[in-house]
């Protein structure tokens, strides 16, 4: 299955330990939601946070289709990876390539 579909309907993916999930996150004080994707990175043994803007959409599956198209952006080079740290990056982009690739 196409890892953007799989994301999209299972909410995350996974590849040895790796794995991107997508979320909600509401600012302070707002009950409104902006999506979020999450990355676990074995080597670090935790979450990251992407900090990439993703544009709110009407519905739901609006916010999840901005959230893949931020991931596309990134896979294709038009966009880095905003994280915490520049080795988590690298493995981010390496791990969108080794999902791209799976599924070619």
């Amino acid at each position: 299955m196409d890892w953007k579909k799989s994301l999209r309907e299972e909410g995350f993916v996974e590849v040895d330990g790796f794995r991107i999930e997508l979320s909600l996150d509401n600012t302070f004080m707002d009950i409104d939601y902006i999506p979020r994707v999450l990355f676990y990175d074995p080597p670090t043994g935790r979450w990251h946070v992407l900090r990439n803007p993703i544009p709110k959409g009407k519905t739901l599956e609006e916010s999840w289709d901005r959230a893949v198209e931020v991931l596309e952006r990134i896979l294709a080079g038009d966009e880095r990876p905003i994280l915490d740290d520049d080795a988590v990056a690298e493995r981010f982009v390496e791990f969108l390539k080794r999902l791209e690739d799976s599924t070619r």
